[in-house]
């Protein structure tokens, strides 16, 4: 009787994890919404480097997307992050993600273009790939083997997002904070 509510609690624990993921990004969502809806242009309140004024930004960059398909190509990818982070690292999940949050942006604010504002959530999605991944090779356990092997998948392509070559409106800084 015990085993049945222990497994009942922990997967209604897991299944609160994820909803928590997917609430984070439904606010992405909805903020993309008002800001189309009431045409806001939050784009501009992105982080702007070096400039004292632009340092708000670091609080929103990741919250504000310049399109829908760049809140789409996100999505997935922060879902899952997010989901991994909130699973594996139960206890430490949030002050992790502070961390992750507010380091990128101020590495963003201090080796970011200057005279270019930028936006969207690939800084915090690197850092939490880092991060998990990272942590995910030091900790190795057969259980989180589907969770590196999605971030290899993912982002092992995207080594080429590093490189300012690539395309001229990307943020290419927010990819490569975590190199450094």
């Amino acid at each position: 009787m015990s085993t049945n509510i222990s497994n009942i609690k922990e997967r209604k624990a897991f299944y609160f994890k994820l909803k928590l993921s997917a609430l984070f990004i439904f606010v992405l969502f909805v903020i993309e919404i008002v800001d189309n809806l009431f045409q806001l242009h939050l784009e501009a309140y992105g982080v702007k480097p070096k400039s004292l004024n632009g340092l708000y930004g670091v609080l929103t960059f990741p919250f504000i997307h310049g399109d829908w398909n760049h809140l789409i190509s996100n999505a997935f990818s922060l879902f899952m992050l997010l989901a991994g982070l909130f699973i594996f690292h139960e206890h430490r999940s949030f002050k992790v993600l502070l961390i992750l949050y507010l380091g990128s942006g101020l590495l963003l604010w201090f080796i970011g273009r200057q005279n270019s504002v930028h936006v969207g959530a690939s800084g915090l999605i690197y850092a939490l790939a880092s991060y998990l991944f990272v942590w995910q090779v030091l900790k190795l356990g057969i259980e989180m083997l589907w969770h590196l092997l999605f971030i290899i998948l993912t982002y092992g392509e995207h080594g080429v997002g590093y490189f300012p070559f690539v395309e001229e409106n990307v943020s290419w800084e927010g990819s490569i904070w975590q190199e450094l």
